[in-house]
Protein backbone atom coordinates (compact mmCIF):
# COMPACT_ATOMS: atom_id res chain seq x y z
CA UNK A 1 0.00 0.00 0.00
CA UNK A 2 0.93 3.21 -0.80
CA UNK A 3 3.03 5.92 1.98
CA UNK A 4 3.07 3.47 4.93
CA UNK A 5 6.85 2.62 4.93
CA UNK A 6 7.98 3.88 8.30
CA UNK A 7 4.89 5.11 9.27
CA UNK A 8 4.26 4.69 13.14
CA UNK A 9 1.33 2.54 14.48
CA UNK A 10 -0.57 1.54 17.62
CA UNK A 11 -2.50 -1.66 17.40
CA UNK A 12 -4.72 -2.97 20.53
CA UNK A 13 -5.81 -6.40 20.47
CA UNK A 14 -2.90 -7.03 18.59
CA UNK A 15 -2.34 -11.05 20.70
CA UNK A 16 -4.62 -12.53 18.20
CA UNK A 17 -7.34 -12.52 16.17
CA UNK A 18 -7.86 -8.99 13.76
CA UNK A 19 -5.51 -7.30 16.24
CA UNK A 20 -2.82 -9.71 14.75
CA UNK A 21 -3.81 -9.75 11.61
CA UNK A 22 -3.58 -6.24 11.43
CA UNK A 23 -0.45 -5.60 13.15
CA UNK A 24 1.39 -8.20 11.19
CA UNK A 25 0.07 -6.94 7.64
CA UNK A 26 1.70 -3.74 9.25
CA UNK A 27 4.73 -5.07 10.10
CA UNK A 28 4.65 -6.69 6.44
CA UNK A 29 3.97 -3.00 4.92
CA UNK A 30 6.75 -1.76 6.61
CA UNK A 31 4.53 0.29 9.57
CA UNK A 32 6.45 0.37 12.51
CA UNK A 33 4.34 -1.17 15.27
CA UNK A 34 3.84 -0.84 18.95
CA UNK A 35 1.55 -3.81 19.37
CA UNK A 36 -0.50 -4.10 22.60
CA UNK A 37 -2.41 -6.58 24.41
CA UNK A 38 -3.19 -8.15 27.51
CA UNK A 39 -2.35 -10.97 26.67
CA UNK A 40 1.62 -11.46 24.99
CA UNK A 41 1.93 -10.84 21.79
CA UNK A 42 4.05 -14.57 20.60
CA UNK A 43 4.26 -13.41 17.14
CA UNK A 44 5.95 -10.12 17.64
CA UNK A 45 9.43 -11.88 17.35
CA UNK A 46 9.28 -12.45 14.10
CA UNK A 47 9.29 -8.79 13.29
CA UNK A 48 11.90 -6.01 13.65
CA UNK A 49 9.48 -2.85 13.24
CA UNK A 50 7.37 -4.66 16.28
CA UNK A 51 7.59 -3.77 19.60
CA UNK A 52 4.88 -6.16 22.16
CA UNK A 53 3.40 -4.22 25.22
CA UNK A 54 1.28 -6.61 27.57
CA UNK A 55 -1.34 -4.12 28.75
CA UNK A 56 -4.47 -4.10 30.56
CA UNK A 57 -6.13 -1.13 28.79
CA UNK A 58 -8.74 -1.22 31.33
CA UNK A 59 -6.05 0.34 34.03
CA UNK A 60 -5.31 3.99 34.67
CA UNK A 61 -1.58 3.86 34.05
CA UNK A 62 -2.14 2.41 30.78
CA UNK A 63 -2.04 5.75 28.88
CA UNK A 64 1.22 7.04 30.20
CA UNK A 65 2.74 3.19 29.99
CA UNK A 66 1.73 3.63 25.87
CA UNK A 67 3.26 7.16 26.03
CA UNK A 68 6.54 6.10 27.16
CA UNK A 69 6.51 3.42 24.43
CA UNK A 70 5.80 5.88 21.83
CA UNK A 71 8.78 7.89 23.20
CA UNK A 72 11.26 4.68 22.96
CA UNK A 73 9.96 2.72 20.07
CA UNK A 74 8.10 5.42 17.67
CA UNK A 75 10.33 8.07 18.37
CA UNK A 76 7.43 10.35 20.12
CA UNK A 77 5.30 10.14 16.99
CA UNK A 78 2.06 8.30 15.68
CA UNK A 79 0.58 8.16 12.34
CA UNK A 80 -2.04 5.34 12.85
CA UNK A 81 -4.00 4.13 16.03
CA UNK A 82 -5.99 1.01 15.41
CA UNK A 83 -8.45 -0.15 18.39
CA UNK A 84 -9.37 -3.91 18.02
CA UNK A 85 -9.19 -4.90 21.75
CA UNK A 86 -12.26 -6.34 22.37
CA UNK A 87 -14.72 -8.75 24.74
CA UNK A 88 -17.73 -10.22 24.14
CA UNK A 89 -20.25 -12.18 26.08
CA UNK A 90 -23.05 -14.39 25.18
CA UNK A 91 -26.02 -14.69 27.75
CA UNK A 92 -29.73 -13.40 27.98
CA UNK A 93 -30.12 -10.00 29.07
CA UNK A 94 -31.65 -11.35 32.38
CA UNK A 95 -28.51 -13.42 32.71
CA UNK A 96 -26.11 -10.55 32.65
CA UNK A 97 -24.82 -8.59 35.81
CA UNK A 98 -23.31 -5.47 36.42
CA UNK A 99 -19.80 -6.88 36.13
CA UNK A 100 -20.68 -8.56 32.94
CA UNK A 101 -21.50 -5.06 31.17
CA UNK A 102 -18.91 -2.95 33.18
CA UNK A 103 -16.42 -5.14 32.07
CA UNK A 104 -17.66 -5.43 28.32
CA UNK A 105 -18.07 -1.43 27.91
CA UNK A 106 -14.95 -0.80 30.01
CA UNK A 107 -12.79 -2.45 27.69
CA UNK A 108 -15.05 -2.54 24.04
CA UNK A 109 -15.75 1.17 24.40
CA UNK A 110 -14.03 3.21 27.45
CA UNK A 111 -10.41 1.98 26.79
CA UNK A 112 -11.28 3.57 23.15
CA UNK A 113 -12.29 7.03 24.19
CA UNK A 114 -9.20 7.16 26.63
CA UNK A 115 -6.51 6.01 24.49
CA UNK A 116 -7.69 7.63 21.08
CA UNK A 117 -8.25 11.03 23.18
CA UNK A 118 -4.22 10.21 24.62
CA UNK A 119 -3.04 9.79 21.17
CA UNK A 120 -4.45 12.84 19.69
CA UNK A 121 -2.17 15.37 20.02
CA UNK A 122 0.26 12.97 17.96
CA UNK A 123 -1.83 12.47 15.57
CA UNK A 124 -2.71 15.70 14.75
CA UNK A 125 1.15 16.39 14.31
CA UNK A 126 1.19 13.80 11.75
CA UNK A 127 0.52 14.40 7.81
CA UNK A 128 -1.75 11.06 7.14
CA UNK A 129 -3.26 10.30 10.53
CA UNK A 130 -5.65 7.71 10.84
CA UNK A 131 -7.96 6.20 13.48
CA UNK A 132 -9.61 3.15 12.70
CA UNK A 133 -12.17 1.42 15.06
CA UNK A 134 -13.16 -2.19 15.11
CA UNK A 135 -16.86 -2.60 15.62
CA UNK A 136 -18.92 -5.45 14.36
CA UNK A 137 -22.36 -6.18 11.98
CA UNK A 138 -23.49 -6.03 15.64
CA UNK A 139 -23.07 -2.05 15.36
CA UNK A 140 -26.03 -1.71 13.56
CA UNK A 141 -28.39 -4.53 14.36
CA UNK A 142 -29.17 -6.67 17.56
CA UNK A 143 -29.00 -10.28 17.82
CA UNK A 144 -30.33 -11.77 20.97
CA UNK A 145 -28.31 -12.84 23.71
CA UNK A 146 -25.50 -10.11 23.11
CA UNK A 147 -26.86 -7.30 24.64
CA UNK A 148 -23.80 -5.46 26.43
CA UNK A 149 -22.10 -6.50 23.31
CA UNK A 150 -23.90 -4.54 21.14
CA UNK A 151 -24.74 -1.79 22.79
CA UNK A 152 -20.33 -1.80 23.52
CA UNK A 153 -20.46 -1.68 19.41
CA UNK A 154 -23.18 0.35 18.69
CA UNK A 155 -21.13 3.10 21.02
CA UNK A 156 -17.97 2.50 18.70
CA UNK A 157 -19.50 3.18 15.35
CA UNK A 158 -21.70 6.41 16.88
CA UNK A 159 -17.64 7.70 17.85
CA UNK A 160 -16.19 6.95 14.97
CA UNK A 161 -18.80 8.91 13.10
CA UNK A 162 -18.91 11.56 15.34
CA UNK A 163 -14.79 11.80 15.36
CA UNK A 164 -14.87 11.84 12.03
CA UNK A 165 -16.56 15.31 11.99
CA UNK A 166 -14.70 16.85 15.06
CA UNK A 167 -10.81 15.78 13.69
CA UNK A 168 -11.53 16.02 9.90
CA UNK A 169 -10.04 19.64 10.39
CA UNK A 170 -7.14 18.15 11.87
CA UNK A 171 -6.59 16.04 8.86
CA UNK A 172 -7.54 12.76 10.89
CA UNK A 173 -9.36 10.38 9.45
CA UNK A 174 -11.68 8.10 11.41
CA UNK A 175 -13.50 4.36 10.22
CA UNK A 176 -15.00 1.22 11.42
CA UNK A 177 -14.77 -1.78 10.34
CA UNK A 178 -17.35 -3.74 10.89
CA UNK A 179 -16.71 -7.67 10.90
CA UNK A 180 -19.01 -10.66 10.36
CA UNK A 181 -18.71 -13.83 11.66
CA UNK A 182 -14.80 -13.88 12.02
CA UNK A 183 -12.98 -16.84 13.47
CA UNK A 184 -11.26 -15.32 16.38
CA UNK A 185 -10.24 -16.00 19.72
CA UNK A 186 -12.90 -14.42 21.23
CA UNK A 187 -15.42 -16.39 18.94
CA UNK A 188 -13.64 -20.18 17.95
CA UNK A 189 -15.53 -22.34 20.66
CA UNK A 190 -19.08 -20.85 20.04
CA UNK A 191 -18.08 -22.14 16.30
CA UNK A 192 -16.77 -25.10 16.72
CA UNK A 193 -18.92 -26.33 19.79
CA UNK A 194 -22.39 -25.60 18.07
CA UNK A 195 -22.94 -26.77 14.78
CA UNK A 196 -26.16 -24.78 13.99
CA UNK A 197 -24.74 -21.61 15.09
CA UNK A 198 -22.04 -22.14 12.87
CA UNK A 199 -24.26 -23.27 9.96
CA UNK A 200 -26.28 -20.27 10.79
CA UNK A 201 -23.54 -17.91 9.94
CA UNK A 202 -21.91 -19.46 6.90
CA UNK A 203 -25.33 -19.71 5.32
CA UNK A 204 -26.19 -16.02 5.57
CA UNK A 205 -22.61 -14.72 4.07
CA UNK A 206 -23.85 -14.94 0.42
CA UNK A 207 -20.16 -16.03 0.46
CA UNK A 208 -21.16 -18.90 1.91
CA UNK A 209 -18.14 -19.48 4.42
CA UNK A 210 -16.82 -17.80 8.24
CA UNK A 211 -14.31 -14.82 7.93
CA UNK A 212 -10.71 -14.58 9.11
CA UNK A 213 -8.75 -12.25 10.74
CA UNK A 214 -6.54 -11.86 7.07
CA UNK A 215 -10.08 -11.24 5.33
CA UNK A 216 -9.97 -8.01 7.49
CA UNK A 217 -6.41 -6.56 7.40
CA UNK A 218 -6.47 -5.73 3.68
CA UNK A 219 -8.92 -3.54 4.24
CA UNK A 220 -7.36 -1.93 7.09
CA UNK A 221 -4.14 -1.21 5.31
CA UNK A 222 -5.70 0.35 2.45
CA UNK A 223 -7.52 2.70 4.62
CA UNK A 224 -4.56 3.71 6.23
CA UNK A 225 -2.60 3.89 3.29
CA UNK A 226 -2.58 7.36 1.23
CA UNK A 227 -4.99 5.81 -0.90
CA UNK A 228 -7.68 5.62 1.93
CA UNK A 229 -6.96 9.67 2.39
CA UNK A 230 -10.99 10.93 1.86
CA UNK A 231 -12.28 7.65 3.20
CA UNK A 232 -13.84 8.46 6.92
CA UNK A 233 -16.85 8.72 9.34
CA UNK A 234 -18.26 5.19 7.68
CA UNK A 235 -19.02 1.88 9.16
CA UNK A 236 -17.82 -1.04 6.45
CA UNK A 237 -18.97 -4.02 6.25
CA UNK A 238 -16.76 -7.09 5.82
CA UNK A 239 -19.00 -9.86 6.10
CA UNK A 240 -19.08 -12.19 2.73
CA UNK A 241 -21.85 -10.18 2.16
CA UNK A 242 -24.16 -11.40 5.26
CA UNK A 243 -25.76 -8.17 5.75
CA UNK A 244 -27.63 -8.37 2.14
CA UNK A 245 -29.10 -11.49 3.08
CA UNK A 246 -31.47 -9.98 5.47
Amino acid sequence: MKGLIDRNAVVTGAASGIGAAIAKRFCDEGVNVLAIDRNAVSWADSYENVRSVQLDLTNGSTPGLVLENINSFLKGSCDILVNAAGVSAMAPFEETNAEVWDTTLAINFEAVTVLTRTLLPLLKKSDQARVIMIGSICSEFAPAGMSAYVVSKHAVLGLTRALASEFGGDGITVNCIQPGAIVTGITAAGFEGNSPFREHWENKAAIGRLGQPDDVAPLVAFLVSEEGRFISGHGIYVDGGAMQQG
